[in-house]
């Protein structure tokens, strides 16, 4: 079992180290130019190659090896330009052959009896510094050694604060999305819950309607009807001697008939339209649960609950 943790704990150590790494930048770190014509081409080699393993040592990027450098330069140049391939001009197509994201140049000047290193980091992508440092000396090797780890330090602390910078950019913008986010569903959900109370309201209304409806029409059929069938028993018809047969004429049998359509009409009808208003408003009524509470007690418990209709 530890084994197994071991490994996964290893497993996700080396997966963030690729992430990471996929995140910075590729940089080349170019041979110095040497515009003062005072240094040695082995100081100038030791110094290039100082500069790249402090770098290496940040582990700020991702540095092309001198190797790679040298033979992307055979590959792609002519040897006798490589041997000579100092200038931007040269040095910004050998980063971009080299599928580098940035490049490093650093340049030694000797100007008013002093010795000074600069070195810029050039966007490959944008053909632009982005970065820029500087440094006198007073052209000793210790001497330049100090200006390059002042150089050094001052490249990596900028980059590393530009990419805070934009980490914090983006880390306020995607929280100002997921606040918009949060405010879309918040909004959402007020507008279903108003819609929600509103059918729930007009479905009440609706069955309060029906309801009364049915009364209205159970009401006024029962009477219509109870007032025919009465009224159909003074039509009863007559013997030739005016005395009552007690038998009911053709019209009376006939609005006695209609008197009991509109009785039974009137019923049923209205007792549907009440039933149907009361199930509406039962269903426009409703009843949540709001809050549950218990409260112990000596002899166990108090519970309350709260709703709303």
């Amino acid at each position: 079992m530890k084994k197994i943790l071991v490994a996964l704990v290893l497993f996700c150590a080396f997966f963030k180290m690729f992430a990471e790494d996929d995140e910075k930048l590729r940089l080349a770190v170019m041979e110095f130019e040497d515009r003062s014509g005072k240094i040695s081409k082995q100081t100038l080699s030791d110094a290039t190659e100082y500069v790249r393993a402090s770098i290496i040592s940040s582990n700020t990027y991702i540095v092309i090896s001198k190797e790679r450098q040298e033979q992307e330069m055979i590959k792609e140049m002519k040897k006798e330009s490589y041997k000579a391939c100092n200038d931007k001009n040269c040095q910004i197509p050998l980063g971009q052959a080299l599928s580098a994201d940035t490049i490093m140049r650093t340049t030694i000047t000797f100007f008013g009896g002093v010795y000074t290193i600069s070195s810029e980091l050039i966007d490959l992508e944008k053909e632009a510094t982005i970065i820029g440092a500087k440094k006198n000396y007073n052209g000793s090797e210790e001497s330049m050694r100090e200006a390059l780890d002042f150089i050094v330090e001052k490249v990596i602390s900028t980059y590393q604060g530009m990419v805070s910078a934009e980490k914090e950019a983006q880390t306020r913008e995607s929280r100002k999305a997921e606040e918009a986010e949060q405010q879309r569903i918040a909004e959402e959900k007020r507008k279903a819950e108003a819609d929600k109370n509103m059918n729930a309201a007009k479905l009440k209304d609706d069955g309060l309607l029906y309801r009364n409806i049915g009364i209205s029409v159970l009401v006024v059929g029962t009477v219509v009807g109870a007032f025919l069938a009465g009224f159909s028993a003074e039509t009863r018809a007559q013997d030739k001697d005016g005395a009552r047969t007690g038998s009911m004429s053709t019209g009376g049998k006939a609005m006695l008939a209609s008197g009991l359509i509109v009785i039974a009409g009137s019923i049923a009808g209205g007792s549907a339209l009440i039933v149907k208003g009361v199930r509406m408003k039962k269903e426009g009524e409703r009843l949540e649960l709001n809050n549950v509470s218990v409260l112990p007690t000596k002899g166990g418990a108090y519970a309350s609950l709260g709703f709303s209709f």
